[in-house]
């Protein structure tokens, strides 16, 4: 192969997972070989059914013809069947409740005639394979798994942490984050006088206003909501952060909490999907050489969640130590190469 071609259509959203996948691997296909690449985007930033039409009928068109395209970002073009499209997730089936009634039922029938009409299939972790296969109708060997990483901005704070005791958590507000859950489990922790008079609870993340209009009504001096930050906002927020607390009841990979452990932020995560694999073994405080790298909990129990802040609050500063250089390591088996490495092979051999 030494024509790719590329479906750039996400390069006009903002930035989510998905969109940092797409940029981080596409910027690493290319340099230092024979490869000629040719992006293709949308002439401007048109999202919805008009991003939808532009991909499935002019996309095509700019091929140069014997080209091999790569649809990083879930969808791509019917028409072109030698292709690898990489699919994050299967939450229009396993979390529809997400999602509008018309997105839902567009990609309930775009994905499986697309998996089987590309050359290739692939996705990011083995829950997403495992999922995928069922819904997509494609036995799992014709998915490969890529995997994820993140940014090498995502490093440790050199100096002290910031003062206070600070939990944070990441991601939009819909209801597979589960982040209305956290917060009645911080406001119980709170009334029942659990938590230090100086902790509090960081939310980073757009808001859905329908679902969680009750959740947006909450105010407390224990609870910032931040909104949406840039990278280098969203690392500071790593660095000084106490804990990170991951409550998602469904991920397709899961780069915050990655992200989290990549900074030196000790982890509780919720044992769901595909998040075990992100964080890997559970850590022991109780055995001193433990090498695992989070604290796990049942995101569908309020209680579960509470006692995995109140456990963390407990540990002791050797405990929070290693558990945060575990997590340093841990993030550290993630490699950008190593993912453009995977789909560079996948392309290779549709070509």
């Amino acid at each position: 192969m030494n024509q790719l071609e590329i479906n750039s259509r996400f390069r006009t959203r903002p930035a989510t997972g998905v969109e940092r996948f797409a940029g981080e691997v596409i910027s690493r296909l290319a340099p230092g070989g024979d490869l000629k690449v040719t992006e293709h985007l949308p002439p401007s930033a048109i999202g919805g059914m008009r991003g939808h039409l532009w991909e499935q009928f002019q996309l095509p068109r700019a091929m140069t013809g014997n080209g091999v395209l790569f649809s990083p970002c879930n969808t791509g073009p019917l028409a072109v069947s030698q292709q690898l499209v990489v699919i994050h997730d299967a939450a229009v089936w396993d979390q529809p409740e997400g999602f509008s009634s018309s997105f839902r039922n567009l990609y309930r029938q775009l994905l499986p005639r697309l998996a089987k009409r590309c050359s290739a299939v692939a996705t990011v972790s083995e829950f997403s394979r495992s999922r995928l296969a069922q819904f997509l109708g494609l036995p799992e060997e014709r998915i490969v798994t890529l995997g994820n990483a993140v940014s090498d901005a995502f490093t440790p704070l050199s100096d002290s942490k910031a003062e206070g005791m600070r939990f944070l958590t990441v991601g939009s507000l819909d209801p597979r984050k589960n982040t209305s859950t956290l917060i009645q489990a911080w406001i119980g922790l709170k009334k029942e006088g659990r938590l230090p008079d100086d902790a509090t609870l960081d939310i980073i993340g757009g808001a859905n206003t329908t679902t969680f209009a009750a959740v947006d009504q909450v105010e407390d001096p224990a609870i910032r909501w931040l909104g949406r930050v840039d990278d280098d906002e969203l690392i500071e927020h790593y660095r000084n952060a106490t804990a990170f607390v991951f409550p998602s009841l469904y991920e397709g990979f899961g780069l915050p909490p990655l992200e989290a452990m990549a900074c030196g932020c000790p982890v509780l995560l919720s044992n769901a999907a595909s998040l075990p694999e992100v964080g890997g073994e559970a850590f022991d405080p109780a055995e001193p050489d433990s090498s695992g790298a989070a604290i796990y909990f049942d995101p569908h129990s309020q209680t579960a969640i509470e006692n995995a802040i109140t456990g963390f609050l407990e540990f002791g500063d050797d405990q929070r130590t290693r558990l945060a250089s575990n997590a340093i390591a841990r993030s550290k088996l993630f490699s950008w190469d190593a993912v453009a490495n995977r789909t560079r092979d996948a392309l290779c051999a549709i070509a």
